[in-house]
């Protein structure tokens, strides 16, 4: 897994479609107890929601990544409104005390709906692509720690314009990315591979393999050597459904488990080395407030559970960072 986690944290979003009515609220979700309703059945868990504070500005879908010391989380980019995109970023400080600052370094490219890990070992943090205002992008944005945040956007190599992807971080400088909106012209099924150089000023792009069914707007989560990538939007309609990666064999295989909502644009995390939790989203008619809940068996395999409790608010591509 990533890591260990209690709380999800829910930022921003929209509450209707096309980007409208979006979101500065953020709230963060945890498991508060889990018991058997019933002998044999499956567990009961009880999801605890509460307001933790607002963004600078409201974003729906920013890039987020969770910096070392676990208290803090760099928040750029979004759309703040129809085809209106932001370059501003933001740090979050969730303990002590929760406060937001908007520093003053900005992205190159203001831009939503980017591929990244939340997850990423820095000083550096890649963008991936994404969507700005009129057209989605084929560019690699890097954010510099240790450079108090400087962003410079890198020569383009061979990656596609690309929006709606998800992006896992592995070792020795190299990300896969999942599926996407791909030249504005399909919904893919491929998966590539970025290899950075030393200091990230150059990257190499790879075909790494194909997933059983295109895919955008999907989710994602890494468990041990399995990445499972949920839900989503295959060009045609809102999936149910959840696609095993197997990164040792590079082998994948849909789940016969299915979530109960049809949703993309949702959030998904690992919370008490236990739960796969899936909140929020869209089933291609409302904004979702619901929490899906599967209790992690070996291999990776699912059981659902009952659920008691939802999100404070229906929101459509927000952000989810597990700590």
């Amino acid at each position: 897994m990533h890591r260990t986690a209690k709380y999800l944290y829910i930022i921003g979003g929209c509450a209707l479609a096309a980007e409208r009515e979006p979101i500065k609220n953020i709230e963060r979700i945890c498991i508060e107890n889990v018991e058997k309703s019933r002998e044999n059945s499956s567990p009961l868990v009880k999801i605890h929601a509460e307001h933790v504070g607002n963004l600078s500005i409201p974003r729906r879908s920013p890039a987020c990544f969770l910096l070392k010391n676990q208290q803090e989380i760099l928040i750029s980019g979004g759309c703040t409104g129809p085809n209106n995109h932001t370059n501003t970023m933001e740090l979050l400080r969730i303990s002590p005390e929760f406060s937001s600052k908007i520093l003053e370094e900005t992205l190159e490219i203001g831009a939503s709906c980017s591929g990244f890990d939340w997850a990423s070992k820095g000083p550096f943090y890649p963008i991936f692509g994404g969507f700005e205002a009129h057209s989605c992008l084929d560019d690699v944005q890097v954010l510099d720690q240790s450079q108090n945040w400087n962003a410079k956007k890198l020569g383009k190599k061979l990656m596609p314009k690309i929006k709606n992807s998800t992006v896992l971080a592995l070792e020795n400088r190299e990300f896969l990315m999942f599926g996407g909106w791909e030249d504005e012209q399909k919904t893919t099924k491929a998966i590539r591979k970025i290899k950075f150089n030393e200091d990230y000023t150059d990257y190499e792009v790879e075909f790494a393999g194909f997933l059983p069914y295109p895919v955008e707007g999907h989710s994602m989560v890494r468990i041990g050597s399995n990445v499972l990538l949920i839900g989503g939007f295959d060009g045609c309609f809102v999936l149910d459904s959840i696609i095993k990666y197997d990164l040792d064999t590079k082998k994948s295989e849909i789940l016969p488990e299915k979530l109960s909502e049809k949703r993309e644009n949702h959030v998904s995390a690992v919370l008490s080395d236990r739960f796969l939790v899936i909140a929020g989203g869209w089933n291609s008619r409302s904004s979702l407030d619901d929490v899906e809940v599967f209790e992690i068996q070996k291999d990776s395999e699912l059981a659902r559970c009952q659920v008691n409790g939802k999100l404070l608010m229906a929101r459509n591509r927000p952000a989810g960072v597990p700590i």
